[in-house]
């Protein structure tokens, strides 16, 4: 018997709902791949909630072999290093289970959802994981794309207070299907180049922060990376090869484990 294959689409939502299925049809349509799983990361922020209902129902009749899966943030924005280390924590939570749990064959990253910070987040952690890629939207018109969304957001917001939210979505399909769905020569889908980080070394760093202090001797990292992880602030290197690790380092370690383990 075949394998299935699995695919899952992780994406970033922000106050513009349509990104997110526009990228679904991109997967499914240009890249040729049978999207099992769309995973939505979004904050509690109440405009940014609302689009999840049209979300789900656009999906649920182009595409319904598709299981949608919301996480919400406890937060409405990343406003410190705390909240910014916990959505790290938890998009990193997301793709490892993703990899571990679900098996997925192929992880796709939507970064054009979400707030700049939580874009560039994503990114840099998309690399400690074997994903299949990070993109971002590119809309050439979008102030036309904008005054279509804006036009739709009576529609929107009736579609979350409705008690038949299919039966709703159905009776206005042709103007959800246009503003969800929109003719492929509408946006650019970019591609977010990525390196994927070496395995050896996040575990030997993952080794040694629960060693306080440790001797530099002791261990296989080069001094060049030892000196960038000083520069960002996450080790002290002190003259007699000794290492000590600062709040940041430890709280960083915290996430390197939910990847590594």
């Amino acid at each position: 018997m075949n394998k299935i294959t699995k695919t899952a689409v992780i994406a970033l939502l922000g106050t513009s709902p349509p990104v997110i299925t526009e990228f679904v049809d991109y997967v499914e349509i240009v890249k040729e791949k049978r999207v099992s799983d769309l995973i939505i990361i979004t904050t509690k922020e109440q405009n940014v909630l609302e689009g999840i209902p049209v979300i789900e129902y656009a999906i649920k009749n182009k595409y319904p072999h598709i299981h949608l899966h919301v996480v919400k943030l406890p937060f409405v924005d990343i406003f410190s290093d705390k909240e910014n280390l916990e959505f790290m924590q938890k998009c990193a939570e997301i793709l490892k289970e993703q990899k571990d749990i679900h098996k997925a064959d192929y992880i796709y990253l939507c970064i054009a959802g979400g707030r700049k910070d939580m874009c560039i987040t994503l990114s840099l952690l998309a690399q400690f994981f074997k994903i299949n890629g990070v993109f971002h939207i590119i809309t050439p018109n979008v102030k036309s794309m904008n005054e279509e969304l804006e036009r739709a957001r009576y529609n929107i917001k009736e579609l979350n207070e409705v008690e038949d939210k299919d039966n709703y979505y159905k009776q206005h399909k042709e103007m959800f299907d246009n503003l969800m769905f929109p003719h492929r020569s509408q946006y650019n889908i970019i591609t977010i180049p990525i390196l994927p980080y070496p395995q050896e070394i996040l575990e030997e760093i993952i080794n040694i922060f629960n060693k306080q202090p440790i001797n530099k001797e002791n261990i296989k990292i080069s001094d060049s990376i030892l000196k960038n992880m000083e520069s960002l602030g996450l080790i002290i290197l002190r003259k007699e090869k000794i290492i000590f690790w600062t709040n940041e380092g430890k709280k960083f370690s915290e996430i390197l484990k939910v990847i590594l383990n």
